[in-house]
């Protein structure tokens, strides 16, 4: 099922923690420069209103996130509470939303709903009385995707010293009506992946077997592609994008182990919301010792009313939507995947005396294999139990297996 939180910045999360996403590409920005270089911000950029979300053709309900920047150095996230936030439309139709959790306001079951045509504002008031909107967006029509594909490339990965194989993502759009059409795309992959070897024992005091041996082998993960993807038809001879690249994954990890899934939602969106976008994307990629830009000042859509100079970050969108999946197997020989592979060592076996003879609380349960002399080893656990890798072993409603 899509999510209704239809965030409209990509990464929402930093080493698991909720961090605010304009404030997260401004670190992803540094740390992709040639040489790191970490300015003397002060506070000055701190406490600024961050706005996120969109209202689009689906049904609703809509979610709009307020959050406040906080520093580079601890970046954390702070919601914005308490505020009185509607969406409204350009015939007065009006729709209040409500709070749901920290920072995350709801529309209503049933409320406003987006129709293609007509124009939508966001206004919010704050606790402390600050006044905010953003300029009408026009919902545009959605342009539907064609197809998403891949292609098999080799590449040049710091890790190896020859180039490794991996999958480039290409997209093709249906024909627009406009001729000039802005997009922007949000990417979601799940992968399955396997631990190396079964359980067959586990301890906790005492050995018991273990009663199904797959039942931690298998794990799903899921996550955004943290990228920036956005184009236009804008010079083109038809309103229509083939082969569009998206983002390339290296055969060096697991994500193509087994069987992978990319949901692709495509974005019409308008001039001024591909504009920033591309502005953010630019800050975000650009290289060199310094930066000449900073994120910050990428204005978006949303003002103080009676306080123009305050900076105010993020941008309301009212886009339609079209969105696709696709699932991909593991490609055949010969093409070869070069992730780590657990491999049973003397110590794992040498391991499974030392559990028995000093038990260690704190470890349990452990986990343990046998080779085929049915040997026994305690290995690393993530080699013996997938979750251990960041998954879930609860296959996802929409997976499709082979």
């Amino acid at each position: 099922m899509k999510s209704k939180i239809l965030n409209i910045i990509l990464l929402r999360i930093f080493d698991g923690k909720p961090v605010n996403s304009l404030l997260f590409i401004l670190l992803v920005f540094i740390i992709s420069c040639e040489e790191s270089y970490w300015p003397d911000l002060g506070d000055k950029y701190q406490n600024i209103m961050v706005v996120e979300g969109m209202i689009t053709n689906e049904p609703g309900p809509y979610i709009i996130q307020l959050s406040k920047t906080t520093s580079v150095e601890n970046p954390l996230y702070k919601p914005v509470e308490g505020c009185k936030v509607i969406i409204g439309d350009d015939l007065g139709n009006l729709g209040e939303l409500t709070e749901i959790e920290p920072g995350y306001y709801q529309t209503a079951e049933g409320g406003i709903q987006g129709i293609i045509g007509r124009k939508y504002q966001l206004t919010i008031q704050s606790r402390e009385g600050k006044n905010y909107q953003s300029d009408f967006e026009e919902l545009k029509s959605p342009v539907g995707i064609d197809s998403v594909f891949v292609d098999l490339e080799y590449r040049e990965n710091s890790a190896f010293p020859f180039d490794i194989p991996g999958y480039q993502f290409y997209l093709n759009t249906d024909m627009a009506i406009d001729d000039s059409t802005y997009f922007l795309w949000r990417l979601e992959r799940t992968f399955e992946y396997h631990a190396d070897f079964r359980v067959f024992l586990w301890y906790d005091g005492d050995l018991h077997l273990f009663p199904n041996t797959d039942s931690i082998m298998a794990c799903w993960r899921t996550g955004d592609v943290k990228q920036i993807f956005t184009e236009s038809t804008v010079g083109l001879s038809e309103p229509v994008l083939s082969s569009f690249p998206l983002h390339y994954v290296f055969f060096d990890n697991r994500e193509f182990s087994v069987r992978y899934s990319l949901l692709v939602d495509q974005f019409t969106i308008s001039e001024n919301a591909q504009e920033f976008w591309k502005n953010v994307n630019e800050q975000n990629t650009s290289g060199g010792e310094l930066y000449t830009k900073m994120p910050f000042q990428v204005r978006g859509n949303v003002y103080n009313i009676y306080d123009p100079n305050e900076p105010v970050l993020g941008y309301f969108h009212a886009a339609g939507i079209d969105t696709k999946r696709i699932f991909l197997n593991r490609p055949g020989s010969p093409v070869k995947m070069y992730y780590p592979e657990c491999e049973l060592t003397l110590a794992d076996y040498e391991e499974y005396g030392l559990m028995l003879r000093f038990p260690d609380p704190r470890e349990w349960p452990q986990y343990v294999t046998m080779n085929a002399n049915f040997a026994r080893a305690v290995p690393v656990q993530e080699c013996v139990d997938c979750r251990e890798k960041g998954g879930t072993i609860e296959k996802p409603d929409f997976w499709i297996d082979n």
